[in-house]
């Protein structure tokens, strides 16, 4: 899931605002709304584990910029070609153990 969690977020930050105008107030505004979080809010949040479904968002948008810097857009979609190609939760968390597989 973080794989296409954090490549949704990637192409929507890749969209232009010039095609959906508000992209830009949306991403602020989901940026800053888990900055403003209480101590209840933030325990609540834990316990019903969304922090950990907010970590897969980040993980996933960390390896997909990653992967998408050193191998370009055409080396990262190497990842849609079969399922051995899929990133394991420890490439998730280093993309160089991906890339390294995949040959770059």
């Amino acid at each position: 899931m973080s794989l296409l969690e954090g490549h949704a977020n990637v192409v929507m930050d890749a969209v232009d605002a010039s095609i959906v105008p508000s992209v830009k107030t949306i991403r602020q505004r989901f940026n800053s709304r888990a900055k403003d979080r209480g101590v209840i809010e933030k325990f609540i949040r834990n316990l019903l584990g969304l922090d950990a479904k907010m970590r897969q968002y980040s993980d996933g948008s960390k390896f997909v910029r990653e992967v998408v810097d050193v191998a370009g857009m055409e080396g990262f979609n190497k990842v849609w070609e079969s399922a051995e190609h899929l990133p394991s939760e420890a490439e998730i968390h280093d993309s160089r153990l991906w890339l390294e597989r995949m040959g770059h």
